[in-house]
């Protein structure tokens, strides 16, 4: 692929315009409540914003290419399940968090589980949970948006991958969450541009939805796959999971396990701390609930109809290809169909994804290491000192997460793969739940996490490619109860911290 010299001055200057927006944070960065918080100034665009480009990384705009593989069920079923998963966060999250928070002086999701179960040990057990999980997380969205820069600027992944972490690392240090957050708002409506422009793009090259779909069944894909197989739930999939009827499964596993994840994701629910005010809440739960779902109908279902577009230029074998790694089919359709500049904009929008999702991640891990790891240890250490290392954390993970992406072995591969679902499974009864039910226990919420790391991570390395059925539902299936009956044999927490769980 070849890029106009355009193209690659507007990411840029992408680049640079994130820095001069981040620096817009300083101000009230000078303590730790400022940094992490933001002040608790955030308006309801910002956190809506923020929190919509936090969770979409690199890998959802590329997502849009995995219906080159997959039948358009998993289009269909990821945007639904989004949906479904925004809104409930919003509605039985947001408010209920950020009034918990407003009466507390957490920070930090583990400060809101040492809080809530009034439990040391709990803490240090989401903390480690957080520093471990997210670390290796971070290597899939380094991933996404280091290739998409190492090919529009045709420089080496290695270079793309200190290009892309460098603006990240300084404005997260010099404005902690504000500028994350102004960063966010900048990108996240960048990503919905990019996805407006690919959308309609795609759509007029396949004349329209309607015509794409019978297009799409009166084809054939490298002469011996029906089009029409694109169609059926339990059509087109990986071919082991074709092979035992499991295409269904897998869609509907991994789909939900993907788009729920917003209801207990610590980069999202701390963000909530942050609110201005439960006004802020309320109309940033409209604003919230709308451009996720915008974003999710643009771009899920794509790929599928890029088979009317590419195959006709390709080989069966580089079809093939493509149909193993995804990833390349909206960048290779984006290059083919949208002009220089503009094109320039699109594919700056699984860069920004990336930043956005580094940027808010380097905060957790930060408050995880910072709030909840060294100030228990270092009791005595003054806010400045704990600042100081606050603005220094990010640079540390940054540098292990970046060693991680570049010399992965087997067993990280693996971890990273059920990294993300895990983290939802672990902190969903413990934090989601445990906000209304006043029976949730400290031991309850440790079993919890526990299980749900241990079972999470194990099934995806032995297990997944044998069921098909990804590793959040067989994790939830044991956390879950663990954390409801081993609450309920155990002792609750004081009547003080109980009445903190009011909704009002």
């Amino acid at each position: 692929m070849e890029f106009a010299s355009l193209d690659v001055l507007i990411i840029l200057a992408m680049i640079g315009v994130v820095i001069v927006i981040g620096a817009r944070g300083y101000r009230v960065s000078s303590s730790i409540s400022g940094y992490f918080l933001a002040g608790k100034t955030l308006g309801s665009w910002v956190l809506a914003f923020s929190i919509m480009a936090t969770y979409f990384s690199a890998a959802s705009f590329l997502a849009g290419g995995t219906t080159y593989l997959f039948n358009l069920g998993f289009g269909a079923w990821l945007t639904a399940w989004h949906i479904i998963g925004v809104v409930l966060m919003w509605i039985l999250v947001a408010e209920r968090l950020f009034r918990y928070s407003s009466k507390t002086n957490i920070i930090s999701v583990p400060d809101f589980i040492e809080h809530r179960y009034q439990s040391k040990s709990a803490k240090i057990i989401s903390a480690s949970v957080i520093l471990l999980l997210f670390t290796l997380y971070l290597t899939s969205v380094y991933k996404g948006g280091a290739v998409i820069l190492a090919t529009v600027l045709n420089i080496k992944f290695e270079v793309a991958l200190i290009l892309l972490a460098l603006p990240v690392i300084v404005y997260v240090c010099i404005g902690g969450l504000k500028a994350a957050a102004l960063n966010n708002l900048v990108l996240g409506a960048l990503m919905l541009f990019a996805a407006s422009i690919t959308f309609y793009a795609i759509m007029s090259a396949v004349g329209g939805p309607l015509n794409g779909l019978r297009s799409l069944e009166g084809m054939m894909v490298m002469d011996r796959i029906p089009g029409s197989m694109w169609l059926r739930l339990d059509g087109m999939g990986p071919q082991p999971a074709m092979a035992t009827g499991m295409v269904p499964s897998l869609i509907m596993s991994i789909t939900f396990s993907i788009s729920l994840a917003q209801v207990a994701l610590p980069t999202l629910l701390m963000q909530f701390y942050a609110a201005k005010d439960v006004r802020v809440i309320r109309k940033g739960r409209v604003i919230g609930s709308v451009v996720v779902a915008v974003y999710a109908i643009l771009v899920f279902s794509l790929g599928a109809f890029c088979h009317i577009i590419l195959d006709p230029y390709l080989s069966s074998g580089e079809i093939t290809t493509l149909m193993k790694d995804t990833d390349w089919v909206i960048p290779k359709v984006i290059t083919m169909l949208v002009p220089p500049g503009l094109r320039g904009l699109v594919l700056a929008a699984p860069v920004a994804a990336s930043m956005s999702t580094l940027a808010i991640t380097f905060l957790v891990l930060s408050g995880a290491v910072v709030r909840d790891v060294i100030q228990p240890i270092k009791p005595k250490w003054g806010e400045r000192k704990l600042l100081l290392l606050a603005k220094i954390s990010p640079i540390f993970f940054a540098v292990i997460s970046l060693g991680l992406t570049l010399y992965q072995t087997d067993i990280i591969v693996e971890i990273v793969g059920a990294a993300f679902g895990t983290i939802f499974v672990c902190f969903l009864g413990p934090v989601t739940i445990g906000l209304y039910w006043k029976g949730a226990t400290k031991y309850g919420a440790m079993a919890s996490m526990i299980s749900g790391l241990v079972v999470g991570l194990l099934w995806y390395k032995f297990l997944y490619k044998v069921t098909w059925i990804y590793p959040v539902i067989p994790a939830m299936a044991v956390s879950l109860p663990l954390f409801f009956v081993v609450s309920l044999f155990t002792s609750k927490p004081s009547r003080e911290v109980l009445e903190l769980l009011e909704a009002r």
